[in-house]
């Protein structure tokens, strides 16, 4: 079985929020993504949630990964 995960910019709560399976795994306050100069270290950070600056909307992965939850 293939899983499918992604990374969503949630405009709607402001958070960047980790999908899996449509079962969110974790998320975090879109203000940390903002500038470039990141307030958690990458070490701390949910893998997923590593993708760069905060872009509204963005969808990184699989879209289908977070179903009927946007």
């Amino acid at each position: 079985m293939v899983c499918k995960v992604c990374t969503y910019d949630n405009p709607s709560t402001m958070r960047r929020e980790c999908w899996s399976d449509k079962k969110l795994l974790v998320s975090y306050a879109g203000s940390l993504f903002l500038t470039k100069e990141q307030t958690i270290p990458p070490e701390y950070l949910f893998f997923g949630a590593n993708i760069g600056l905060w872009k509204t909307g963005q969808i990184y992965g699989n879209g289908e990964a977070i179903g009927d939850n946007i």
